[in-house]
C-alpha cells in the first residue's frame, strides 16, 4: 500500500471518518475506506484521481496554496459537494505540499483527540511528501542541466546530452520533439527571479503531468523557459497550443500577474540531438507572438514575421536610416500610416481596408492619393510597396509605434 494511503486509512480507522489526501493541483494522492459520510462529490474524485469543476475553481479562489491552518470548509452544494470538510494543509518549509480533507456530517465536530490525531498523521504526511518533492527535484535538475545542453553551440554536447536523456528514459517512445520556448513581456511583474522560477517550475512540472511518461520535459532559466514535447509521428499543431495553455492555466493559478505576461513559440518536429534548432525557432515565434499580443504563436504561421525577426536587428540604429523613411514617411501622420498599412496588408483592396477601418471608400482614397503625394511614393510601384511593408513590420525597432 502507498505510504500516503496507509496513512489516510489509519488515521481514518481511529478517527470513524472518511480520509483523502490531494496534491497542490488537487489531484488525488491517497484515500481511506469510508464510514457512510462519502458525497458525490468524494465519489467522482475518486473516480476521476483529481477534484474539478466549480469545486476546483471555488478552492482555488478561497486561496488554498496558501492556507497554512486547519479550517473548516462549509457544504458548497454544488457538483456534489454536499458534506462539510475539515483541510489540513500540508507544507514544507519550501512550500505547500498538497492537503487533507476529512469530511464531516451535518453537526459532527472533531474533538480535541481526533484533532491531535490528524494533526500528528498530517505532519508524517508532510515528511513523506516532502521526501517525495526532493527526489522530484533532483530529478527535475538533472533534467533540466541535461536540456539546456541540448542548446549547446557544441555537436558533441548536444550528441552526449541526448544519449543521456534517452538513459534516463526521457522520449524512448518519440521519433521526434517539438521545442515550445516561454518569453515574458517586458516589464516583469514584480517578483525576485528566484521566486518566479519557482512558480514556473511548479506550473510546468503540473502542466507536463499529463503528457505519457517521459515524453515531455521542461527547463526554467532566470528570464525564459522551454517545453520539450516528444510525439512519434507527428502531433496536432493544436495539441501544442494546448500545451502551452495548460502552463498558462496553472501560472494563473498560482499568480496571475505573471500569467498574463507569459507568451510562447513554437518551433518544428526535429530529432532530439536537433532540438536546439526547434528551440531557436521556438524563441523566434514567441518574440512574434509578444509583438501581436497573442498567448502563443507557431512559426510555422508567421513566416513574413519569422523572416523579419531573422533577417532584421532587435535594435534599428535611427540615425542609420534613410532620408525618405526618416525623414519622409516618418512625417506622415500615424493616421495615415495606419491606413496605409492595412490598404498593404489586405493587397491594395480599398473595399476591404474601408470595412476594417470602417471608413468610407473616399476616404481610403483620399487618404493613399494624400500620402503619395507627400511621401513621392507610388502604392502601385511593387518596390515602393516592399520598402513600406517592410518598414511598417519593423519601426518600432528604431522607437517609433507599432503600426497595424
Amino acid at each position: 500500500m502507498d505510504a500516503i494511503t496507509d496513512l489516510a486509512e489509519r488515521l481514518a480507522q481511529r478517527i470513524r471518518r472518511s480520509v483523502a489526501v490531494d496534491d497542490v493541483d488537487l489531484r488525488l494522492l491517497g484515500s481511506s475506506t469510508h464510514f457512510g459520510d462519502a458525497d458525490p462529490l468524494r465519489l467522482t474524485s475518486l473516480a476521476n484521481r483529481r477534484i474539478e469543476g466549480p469545486v476546483r475553481d471555488a478552492t482555488f479562489a478561497a486561496g488554498f496554496p496558501h492556507w497554512r491552518e486547519p479550517r473548516r470548509g462549509r457544504a458548497l452544494g454544488i457538483d456534489g459537494h454536499e458534506h462539510d470538510r475539515m483541510s489540513f494543509p500540508l507544507r514544507s518549509r519550501y512550500g505547500p505540499l498538497g492537503v487533507m480533507w476529512v469530511i464531516l456530517l451535518d453537526g459532527d465536530e472533531l474533538s480535541e483527540e481526533d484533532m491531535r490525531q490528524c494533526l500528528s498523521a498530517g505532519r508524517e504526511m508532510e515528511r513523506v511528501l516532502a521526501r517525495r518533492q526532493q527526489d522530484e527535484q533532483e530529478s527535475v535538475i538533472e533534467a533540466e542541466a541535461l536540456l539546456l545542453a541540448l542548446l549547446s553551440d557544441a555537436a558533441a554536447d548536444r550528441a552526449s546530452a541526448a544519449r543521456d536523456l534517452a538513459d534516463l528514459g526521457y522520449f524512448a517512445d518519440s521519433t521526434d520533439v517539438t521545442a515550445l520556448a516561454m518569453v515574458g513581456a517586458r516589464p516583469w511583474p514584480s517578483r525576485t527571479a528566484d521566486e518566479r522560477a519557482a512558480v514556473l517550475r511548479r506550473a510546468f512540472r503540473q502542466a507536463v503531468q499529463s503528457q505519457r511518461d517521459q515524453a515531455a520535459a521542461f527547463a526554467v532559466t532566470e528570464d525564459h523557459a522551454f517545453l520539450l514535447i516528444g510525439s512519434r509521428g507527428g502531433t496536432a499543431r493544436s495539441e501544442y497550443a494546448k500545451a502551452a495553455g495548460r502552463v498558462i492555466a496553472k501560472v494563473a493559478e498560482l499568480d496571475p500577474p505573471l500569467s498574463e505576461q507569459l507568451r510562447f513559440g513554437v518551433g518544428s518536429a526535429v530529432a532530439l540531438a536537433d532540438a536546439s534548432r526547434s528551440y531557436d525557432q521556438a524563441r523566434i515565434a514567441a518574440r512574434i507572438a509578444a509583438e501581436k499580443g497573442h498567448p502563443v504563436a507557431l512559426r510555422e504561421d508567421h513566416p513574413l514575421e519569422t523572416l523579419v525577426e531573422i533577417a532584421v536587428r532587435p535594435e534599428i540604429d535611427a540615425s542609420l536610416l534613410p532620408d525618405l523613411v526618416k525623414d519622409t514617411i516618418e512625417a506622415q501622420s500615424e493616421e495615415s500610416l495606419a491606413t496605409v498599412a492595412c490598404f498593404l496588408g489586405h493587397a491594395g483592396s480599398v473595399a476591404r481596408t474601408s470595412d476594417t477601418l470602417h471608413l468610407h471608400r473616399t476616404t481610403v482614397y483620399y487618404r493613399l492619393r494624400l500620402f503619395e503625394k507627400d511621401t513621392g511614393l507610388s502604392l502601385d510601384n511593387g518596390g515602393h510597396r516592399f520598402l513600406l511593408q517592410l518598414w511598417l513590420a519593423v519601426r518600432d525597432r528604431a522607437g517609433h509605434p507599432r503600426t497595424g
